[in-house]
């Protein structure tokens, strides 16, 4: 999976441009921790928002996924994106405490360094758009 993300800032918006396997990623990261069983205060404290505004987000995505295109989003929702990426490894811990590999990759179809990196990228090409 390709890591780096083309970001441009348009006003107060953020215009984001990911490959389908990114788009396919962060959509799974979302969707594995919204159906986690742990409640609405769990994943907001994972992902910084409520389970309306993790639906929606993944109904872009879904979106995006059928007719590749830029993606127009707030920095909050980039925010819900980046705690996503960087949250949903804690979802395959074996005994709370051991990350397993397999589970993670059947979920989300892609390796854990390949989210940490998309996490990575994603913070790195924020902060570039939003230099004057």
């Amino acid at each position: 999976m390709r890591a780096q993300i083309r970001v441009t800032r348009d006003g107060e918006t953020f215009v984001v441009r990911l490959a389908p396997s990114q788009t396919a990623a962060i959509a799974n990261a979302l969707e594995t921790l919204r159906n986690q069983d742990l409640g609405d205060e769990a994943l907001a404290l994972r992902v910084g928002a409520g389970r309306a505004e993790v639906e929606e987000l993944i109904g872009r995505l879904r979106e995006l996924r059928a007719a590749p295109g830029d993606l127009r989003l707030a920095l909050h929702q980039l925010h819900v994106i980046h705690g996503a990426l960087t949250a949903v490894a804690t979802t395959f811990l074996v005994k709370s405490r051991h990350f397993s590999e397999e589970p993670f990759h059947n979920a989300l179809g892609v390796f854990r360094e390949d989210v940490d990196a998309l996490a990575a990228h994603l913070a790195q090409a924020v902060s570039e758009a939003a230099r004057p």
